[in-house]
């Protein structure tokens, strides 16, 4: 296996918006990780330094399907992120799109690096960004999907539509609250609800997942700095069409609810 060789493989399809050939599916994580990280390397002159990390297969259920006992860890570059403005955007934004409405909390400061409870890592939040994640699956069809594998293309990690920042000041208050947000997808055209998810959904308390990427890029040798943004899991999952419109509506942390939209084209 030639990691290099393969990164810039992947870097490749991933620049053009087109699937990945077939992989082996004995591939092992190690092998996984170093591809991904030639493949970053090699779009950073594109996209930018590392603005922020991800937790992905954040469910028991999608954990077990694919033999882990944890979620699986990616990186956003900071051109991956840009406001949510309304602009149409193109369903062919990558290779295999699947938008997801996602919650990123963004860091206050390096004190993080030192929570080890929900309490204290609260604490080192900013504020919350409610997002749509316009994620990419590059893989091949008739791709095996293992641990590996989704680890080789970053998780999906390809763009960010932020919405409007949301205070949070790191009480046990506040973080109860954030336990209790709901967060309903509605298909605008037909006015019909794509999902509805209570953040609990998140590892029983979004919190947890912050402590949990903490905790993963600490192994990589990485220590979160103020500013970087992290990316809590899907709260749903949608394969867009020419024409959708849809809509994340954020309630119970704002007095009015927070929406997020996204229109495809």
């Amino acid at each position: 296996m030639d990691c290099k060789a393969l990164g810039a493989l992947v870097a490749e399809h991933w620049v053009s918006r087109t699937s990945l050939p077939l992989l082996g599916p004995d591939l092992s994580m190690d092998e996984a990780v170093c591809i991904r990280d030639v493949f970053l390397a090699h779009i950073q002159p594109l996209m930018g330094r590392p603005l922020g990390y991800k937790a992905a297969v954040i469910t028991p259920p999608a954990q077990r399907d694919l033999g882990l006992k944890e979620p699986l860890g990616g990186i956003y570059l900071a051109a991956m992120f840009r406001p949510a403005d309304g602009a149409a955007i193109p369903v062919t934004y990558g290779a295999r799109p699947i938008v997801e409405a996602k919650l990123l909390a963004v860091v206050k400061d390096e004190a993080i690096n030192d929570a080890r409870t929900v309490a204290e890592v609260a604490r080192s939040i900013a504020f919350l960004l409610p997002s749509i994640e316009l994620g990419d699956s590059l893989v091949n069809i008739h791709q095996k999907i293992t641990a590996p594998i989704l680890t080789v293309y970053n998780v999906g990690a390809r763009a960010v539509l932020t919405g409007t920042p949301i205070p949070f000041d790191g009480t046990e208050a506040a973080t109860e609250k954030l336990k209790r947000m709901i967060v309903t997808t509605r298909n605008v055209e037909s006015n019909t609800i794509v999902d509805r998810q209570s953040a609990e959904v998140i590892m029983g308390n979004p919190m947890n997942a912050v402590l949990w990427i903490v905790r993963n890029q600490h192994a990589r040798g990485v220590r979160l700095v103020a500013g970087d943004r992290l990316g809590l899991g899907a709260m749903s999952r949608i394969r867009p069409t020419p024409g959708l419109h849809i809509a994340t509506i954020w309630e119970g942390l704002t007095p009015e609810p927070v929406m997020v939209e996204a229109v495809f084209r």
